[in-house]
Parts: structure tokens; C-alpha cells; sequence
């Protein structure tokens, strides 16, 4: 494959500047694209590189026919085993250029895809028994660079629920359901941990402001504004008069894991998101329990 990209590369120094190619691109209605050099420091640079030699083949090959450009005896070609070979390993490379390509002009956060993105390029890379050599060279070294990538437990962990938390992704499609259920399971016990700390920093709070003397009792004066009166009291409807406190004791009784489990489990079957949407902008744009409660629907 290297030895293909310098043939290419002297193709480029041979006709990009001559007006032969121009002309020839015109008579064989090829699209009117200069040739391209890759840079090294430049991501796709190669593949572009290739891939518009592909393109502009017919129009470099006739140029090199005339007799003009036939004077120089150095001049390089790629015969059709080349071509050919080339098609392929273009073919292959694809996924690479077009996750590239998007991870440079995302807009939004990226780390829910990087698990997806790994488990797609695995999947491509596989083996195939119509691989040509070359191919299986370039899919096997793609493999090895790539499995070892995002291993370590805690690591995975934490990309796991990252993609989890992303509603286009909810769905864990590129996992088994054994490793989804552990996903989940994981994030709900990440959630409980997190709210029985809140409610237990609030209760410090509270009990912290209990036993602070109040400043008219110890005799102090306030400089301070007398705090605004509280707003009118809601009127209750009848059923909300009859009820509303015992199920609002119910509801508060409710163990936290309980309540964060049946939060999770609707999330979970509510409808993912389009992949174009962007996630943060769903999050503050929604009422998420009614979200979910409503099995996914927007507001209107």
C-alpha cells in the first residue's frame, strides 16, 4: 500500500500543473478536481489522495499517453492490479475517513460514541474469505491497533454509561443484553449512592441551622430587610383535599433504589431520540418525567 501512495504522490507532481489534464478531464466529462498530495500531519490526507486518483484515472491516464508527457521517461503509472488493489483498501479505509470526519465537525459532546465507534470499525475489520492479501494486511493491522483501546474496567465502566445517558443511544444496540442489564444496573446504583448523599448533606444542613441561635433571641439586631410574605396558598381540588396527603407520604416513603429503578425502567423503554438531535439540547429542552411517563413523546 505505501508504494502505492508514492506512486500516486508522483502522479500528483506530474500533472496538477499542466494544462493537458485539464483539457483531458473536459473531453472525458471526469469532474474538474485537481489532483491531491497528502501531508503527513493531516488526517484522510493519504486517502484523499488515492481516492481522487480513482477518480480522475481515466483523465491521468490519457494525459500520460500524449506525446508530450511520453518525453519523460520517468513518468509513473498504476497498472490494474494496482488500481484495482487500491478500490479495495479505499473501500476499506471508508469507515475511518467518515468517523473522522465527523469527530472533527461534532458539535456536541463525543464520548457516548467512542464504545459504538470502536465496536462499528471491530466489526468491519473482520476477515473475509474475498479479502485480497493487501486487504487482510490493512484490516488485521486496523484490529490490533484498535482491540486494546478503551480496556481498562473502570474505564469502560464510565464510556458504558456515558452512552447510556445519551438518548439517541439509550438503546445499547452494539452490547448484549446481558451487559445491558449490567449497564443499567450499575448507572441505578450510581444514582441511589448519589441521592441518599444529597439527602444526607441536606439533613446535616438542616439539623446545622436548627442549632444556630436565632439573632432576636441573643438579643442581636438584624440589619437585614424583614423577609417577603409568603405567597397565597394553592387551592386544592376535592380529590387533592380527600388524598393528596396520603399518597404524597406514600410517595416519600418510597425507598430511593425503588424510585430511581422505576425512573430508570421508563427511561429505558421510552423512544430514543433522532441521532441528528442534540443530546444537551433534549435535556434542557424537556420535562423529563413527563418524557417518560409519556413513553418518549415530546412536548408540545
Amino acid at each position: 500500500m505505501q508504494s502505492h501512495v508514492l506512486q500516486t504522490r508522483q502522479l500528483y507532481k506530474q500533472h496538477t500543473s499542466t494544462h493537458l489534464a485539464e483539457c483531458k478531464q473536459e473531453m472525458l466529462n471526469v469532474p474538474k478536481h485537481k489532483l491531491i498530495h497528502d501531508v503527513p500531519t493531516r488526517w484522510n490526507s493519504s486517502y484523499d489522495m488515492v481516492e481522487r486518483y480513482l477518480e480522475q484515472q481515466a483523465a491521468v491516464y490519457s494525459a500520460s499517453t500524449e506525446k508530450a508527457l511520453k518525453k519523460n521517461k520517468n513518468i509513473n503509472t498504476l497498472g490494474d492490479q494496482d488500481v484495482r488493489m487500491a478500490e479495495e483498501v479505499i473501500e476499506v479505509l471508508k469507515p475511518l475517513k467518515t468517523i473522522t470526519t465527523l469527530m472533527c465537525t461534532e458539535t456536541t459532546q463525543s464520548v457516548s460514541m467512542i464504545l459504538l465507534l470502536k465496536t462499528m470499525l471491530l466489526k468491519s475489520m473482520e476477515p473475509n474469505e474475498k479479502d485480497c492479501p493487501t486487504v487482510k494486511e490493512v484490516k488485521a493491522a486496523i484490529r490490533g491497533s484498535l482491540k486494546d483501546r478503551y480496556t481498562d474496567p473502570a474505564l469502560q465502566d464510565f464510556l458504558h454509561k456515558c452512552t447510556a445517558v445519551d438518548p439517541r443511544f439509550k438503546a445499547l444496540s452494539h452490547v448484549d443484553n446481558a451487559c445491558r442489564e449490567q449497564i443499567y444496573n450499575s448507572l441505578t446504583t450510581e444514582i441511589v449512592a448519589i441521592e441518599e448523599q444529597r439527602k444526607a448533606t441536606e439533613t446535616a444542613g438542616a439539623m446545622s441551622s436548627t442549632g444556630r441561635a436565632d439573632p432576636e433571641e441573643s438579643g442581636e439586631s438584624s440589619s437585614s430587610s424583614p423577609p417577603p410574605p409568603p405567597p397565597p396558598p394553592i387551592k386544592k381540588s376535592a380529590m387533592a383535599e380527600l388524598f393528596g396527603e396520603l399518597f404524597k407520604t406514600e410517595e416519600r416513603n418510597k425507598p430511593a433504589l425503588q424510585l430511581v429503578k422505576g425512573e430508570v425502567t421508563s427511561y429505558m423503554s421510552a423512544d430514543s431520540t433522532s441521532l441528528d438531535s442534540d443530546p444537551l439540547a433534549w435535556v434542557e429542552n424537556m420535562d423529563l418525567l413527563e418524557y417518560w411517563n409519556r413513553g418518549g413523546a415530546r412536548k408540545q
